[in-house]
């Protein structure tokens, strides 16, 4: 019994040291400011922002709503630039279909004058032309005059009426008697001598002679009427393929001008 009462004793006794020991500390808390323990903590008051002067909001004067600034507008995204296609080459546009063109006819090729060749006429002394029987293309037996006669005294002179080269000399009894042929060589032309006195040819084939040089005399040889020079001139050679006669009388006047 002593026992159980000596206990509590002692659980009392530390009881009493304990509310002394929790009211000293209160005590000492409210004199330094502070929080006793088991008390409720003192709201912490936040100290009033300083305002500065000249302006802001005045107090007890509701705040002004502020104007929210404005987000600034996105800039638009530049649209890419389109790719150019390049430009398709033009077709070439189809040529109308045309005829060939003919081709353009050879042209003739010209005739040769006449009177193209310069010279001498070739009858040193007085003569005629004679009549229509004597022009060239008169008739004859069996065939056409290819030459101009010119009729004259028996042995008078003949000469060469251009330069050039003695191609033939020859003697034909039943028709052109003593004759020669001259080609000129200026104009690749054949001038015929025909009816020439026997033995009066100063010239001979392959002879070069020149405009005015002596060659023979005028005569009554071979198939002949009367003493006359029957003369002719041939384009592309005598008797040579290709080969015509021309009209000689008026070369033979041109010269006799000029004479």
């Amino acid at each position: 019994m002593r026992s159980f009462a000596t206990k509590l004793l002692g659980l009392f006794t530390a009881l009493a040291i304990a509310c002394s020991i929790s009211l000293a500390g209160a005590a000492a808390a409210n004199a330094e400011g502070g929080a006793a323990p088991g008390d409720t903590p003192a709201p912490v008051v936040k100290p009033k922002p300083k305002t500065k002067t000249g302006g802001g909001v005045i107090p007890g004067q509701s705040k002004p709503h502020l104007k929210a600034k404005p987000k600034p507008k996105a800039k638009p995204k530049k649209k890419p630039k389109p790719k150019l296609k390049p430009k398709a080459k033009p077709k070439p546009k189809a040529k109308p279909r045309t005829k060939p063109k003919p081709k353009p006819k050879p042209k003739p090729k010209p005739k040769v004058s006449p009177t193209q060749a310069s010279g001498v006429f070739p009858v040193r002394g007085s003569h005629t032309f004679g009549g229509t029987d004597a022009r060239f293309g008169a008739g004859r037996v069996g065939h056409t005059h290819q030459g101009q006669d010119l009729t004259g005294a028996e042995g008078t002179p003949i000469v060469c009426p251009v330069s050039g080269t003695i191609t033939y000399t020859s003697y034909q009894a039943d028709g052109a008697g003593y004759y020669f042929v001259l080609r000129g060589s200026a104009d690749n032309r054949d001038y015929v001598f025909m009816h020439l006195v026997k033995g009066s040819l100063q010239v001979k084939e392959g002879d070069t002679v020149k405009a005015g040089q002596p060659c023979a005399q005028l005569g009554n040889t071979g198939r002949s009427s009367g003493p006359h020079l029957h003369f002719e001139i041939w384009v592309g050679g005598w008797y040579e393929k290709g080969g015509h006669p021309i009209d000689p009388l008026p070369q033979l006047k041109a010269w006799d001008r000029v004479s």
